[in-house]
């Protein structure tokens, strides 16, 4: 069986911030790319606007295991950042984290 732990985890978080809030919520997670990057276990990280709906805004992001992601979610960036967002987006975050398969 394979050690979940060495595989590489990728990730699609999803918001959508009110309308009137969208340049703020782009500022708190433009503040979030940097950071992220820096750790070492981050393997990629972008902040990306829906060419369709550009009131969507998504990181897609690659970690190198599932404990690095775990790890980055409870980062002090990210609490404050969730904090910092509570009343800015229309509805909640989704946060969806996937394997690769083939």
């Amino acid at each position: 069986m394979t050690n979940n732990t060495k595989i590489a985890v990728y990730v699609v978080t999803d918001y959508w911030p009110l309308p009137d809030k969208a340049q703020e919520v782009k500022k708190i997670l433009f503040s979030i790319v940097p950071e992220a990057k820096k750790e070492r276990t981050c393997l990629k990280f972008e902040l990306c606007e829906n060419l369709n709906e550009n009131a969507q805004l998504t990181f897609l992001q690659a970690w190198s295991n599932e404990q690095a992601l775990e790890q980055h979610l409870k980062s002090e960036i990210i609490d404050k950042a969730t904090e910092e967002l509570r009343n800015l987006l229309a509805k909640p975050t989704e946060i969806r984290s996937y394997k690769n398969i083939g």
